[in-house]
Parts: structure tokens; sequence; C-alpha cells
């Protein structure tokens, strides 16, 4: 016999940098967590446990872990692919990593970049979710357009779950640093001049988040110990941000010209401000300890930009849990 359930909310977070980039962090309740309670649901006598998940995926998500509209704002886009082991404990503590396996044009296929989340997720508690994480990014060419241009990003989220559609505020913090390099070979008095100019973008950026949403739950759908779990969630993406920019050129003369004449930008800034509405459709399909997880998130970019005003990030994972 199906069981249908009503369950928790899935909590997204958002930060917005710059006129033309914006992301969201996503975190939502990991699938495992959900197996520990589908089997407590199939099994009176069973307790939640620690346990050890390994996984692998394929999306198009180049430059975060959970921040989703960064994603969908990366101007590089290729496939990726992203084995991840993570040890979760029963009280709520967790550490994972992730490496991302890519077709970097410059240097081929192979690993540009390793994400290490410790995290902490409020254990049994039937009105509330609280999730608490910090992820730091171990970005081996800050050049490349494939890699995330943030390496520190703090994040935490409440959720009241007793509402059917059950409201939720995330608040968010990133920082990191990217890099670009220009060239230029001219001629001055008849002498060949090489000029150069490699610039780093410092990021920091705030975010504030609403969200509202409502997580089905069909348990018994093939087997006796399988479920699927649909999480439609709605997202109201606030934030601020500031990049500053350093040049390390051998032309600084030059440079400095083009700043004071504001040719080239030292610090560019942008205010708290409503940024982008986003829509997280999340699937899960549960049989004994693997995991099916699809995933597809839509924004829509509110502020003046360049760039395309909807956008999308997919993604879909295989787990394996002991």
């Amino acid at each position: 016999m199906r069981k249908f359930l009503l369950g928790c909310i899935l909590l997204l977070s958002a930060t917005v940098y710059g006129q033309n980039e914006k992301f969201s962090p996503a975190t939502s309740k990991d699938t495992l967590e959900l197996l520990n309670d589908l089997l407590g649901l199939l099994d009176s006598a069973y307790k939640p446990k620690s346990y050890v998940q390994i996984g692998a995926g394929v999306s198009n998500k180049i430059f975060s872990v959970n921040n989703n509209s960064l994603n969908t704002k990366q101007t590089a886009s290729t496939i990726v692919f992203t084995p991840s082991v993570g040890y979760f404990h029963k009280g709520g503590l967790s550490i994972s990593a992730t490496a991302y396996l890519l077709n970097d044009v410059r240097k081929g296929f192979g690993i540009n970049q390793y994400a290490l989340t410790p995290g902490y997720n409020l254990p049994d508690n039937n009105k509330f979710d609280f999730i608490a994480s910090y992820t730091y990014y171990f970005v081996k060419d800050k050049f490349s357009s494939y890699s995330s241009p943030v390496q520190h990003d703090l994040y935490t989220s409440f959720t009241y779950k007793k509402p059917w559609l059950a409201p939720g505020l995330a608040l968010g913090y990133s920082s990191g640093d990217s890099k670009q390099a220009f060239y230029r070979d001219t001629v001055i008095n008849f002498i060949q001049r090489h000029f150069y100019d490699s610039i780093t973008n410092h990021l920091k950026a705030f975010s504030v988040i609403a969200t509202v949403g409502h997580t089905f739950e069909w348990y018994q759908v093939l087997y006796k110990k399988d479920g699927i779990i649909f999480s439609p969630v709605l997202m109201l993406n606030m934030g601020s941000s500031n990049t500053t920019f350093t040049h390390k050129t051998n032309a600084p003369n030059f440079i400095n010209f083009l700043i004071k004449r504001g040719k080239i930008n030292k610090l560019q800034t942008s205010p708290f401000e409503v940024q982008s509405a986003g829509l997280s459709l999340d699937m899960c399909y549960i049989i004994g300890k693997f995991t099916v997880a699809p995933q597809l998130y839509l924004d829509y970019y509110f502020p003046d930009t360049d760039e395309k005003r909807f956008t999308q990030a997919f993604s879909i994972n295989l787990g394996y849990s002991f």
C-alpha cells in the first residue's frame, strides 16, 4: 500500500554580486537524511544513524556546490562530472568533499577544483529545520572561466515546517578572488612593446533569501523500501555586494591614467536590492541505500543586465550510503 505523507521544505539561499553576476546557495535536507526518515516510517524499530555517502553526478554547474543562480550566470557552459564523498553524523554534524571534472579548453579534461564542506543540520525536529554550512573551494587556476569566483561560502537557513506551504529565511556571506589577464603587442617609436595587465577581482557579497515551498513524499511506490520525494520551492533573492579590482602590470602609469578617467573601475558596488526570483524542482528516488536525484533550477533576473535574464541549471546525482 502506498503511503502519502506531507514533508519538510527545501530551503534555498541566494547571493548577488556585480551588475551581471548573481548566485543562490541552494541547500536542502540531505537525501540520506530523508532515507533515514523513510526507513523510520517503514520500520518503527529503526533509529537514525551515522553514515557515509559516496556519489557521482553530472550537471552544467561549474561555479558552486550550492549556488544554483551563480551557475546559471556562468559564461562558459560545459558538462561537469562531480564525484563526492561525505560523512554524516546522527547528531547533525557532517563533512563532505566534491571534485569537479570537466573539459577546459586551455588544459583539456581533468579536475579543475575541489570543494570541502563542514556543516550542521538540526536532527529530529518536526517543527523546524536549521542548516549551517561553510564551503571552501580549492581553485587550481583562478584565471580559468570554469573556476568558482568564490572560495569562502558561509550559509545558514531556518524553516518553519508546520504550514502546508512552509516559509523559510536564509542568510549567506561569500567572498573570493578571480583573475583575468590582458596582453597587447604594439610599436612605439619604432620599438616593439609588450604590455600586460593581470587583474584580481576581490568579491564580498551578502544575501537574504525568502522562500516558500512544500515537499511531497510517496513511500512504497514499487517496493517495500523505496520512495519518491518531490520538492518545488519558490524563492525571492535579495542581496548586496562589492568587488574591488587590483592590477599587476608593466604599464602602471597608463593603468592609473585610465582609472582616473573612469575608463577602468577600482570598485564595483551593488546596493541591497531584490535581484531575482527562482524556482527549484527537486526529485529524489530512494530504494534501499541507493538514491537517484535530478534537479532543475530556473531563475529570472530583475535588474538591468547585458546577459540573459532567464537562465537555468540542472544536475542528476547517484548516491550510495553505508
